[in-house]
């Protein structure tokens, strides 16, 4: 057992700071967030093509990315989808064909999207949220 615990704390000690989560929605359908870094960015570009809906949160007037923002999407007969807190400025979401609302949630600022996904869509939708968040310049 002891072992067992060990190698659990050991494999845990090597992910990456800022992973991206992973999981399923209700449908049992896939979802990845995050994007925290130009190493993140790349690997969800190139999973981009396997979800039906990307969905980012931004600064308005800065752009700069924003994480941290409590993401719900429900289905045109308002049963539950997806109910989490992005890992990042990204979230992509595998979902059926049909007419969703996206809603997104930076402390208690309420936004919402309505967004139809027609078989073999590959969607958008933007979420701006007034912050004083903005665009750092890289290191050199």
């Amino acid at each position: 057992m002891k072992q067992l615990v060990w190698m659990f704390a050991f494999a845990w000690l090597l992910q990456p700071a800022g992973a991206m989560e992973r999981g399923t929605t209700e449908q049992g359908r896939p979802f990845v967030s995050g994007g925290v870094g130009a190493e993140e960015m790349a690997a969800l570009n190139n999973e981009r093509s396997q979800y039906s809906l990307a969905i980012l949160a931004a600064a308005k007037g800065s752009g700069a990315f924003l994480g941290d923002v409590h993401i719900r999407i429900t289905d045109g007969q308002s049963n539950r989808v997806l109910d989490t807190v992005m890992d990042g400025p990204w979230l992509f979401v595998d979902v059926p064909a049909g007419r969703y609302q996206v809603e997104a949630d930076l402390d208690a600022r309420l936004q919402k999207n309505v967004v139809t996904i027609r078989s073999g869509d590959h969607r958008q939708t933007i979420f701006y949220f007034d912050t004083h968040d903005k665009v750092e310049a890289s290191p050199p």
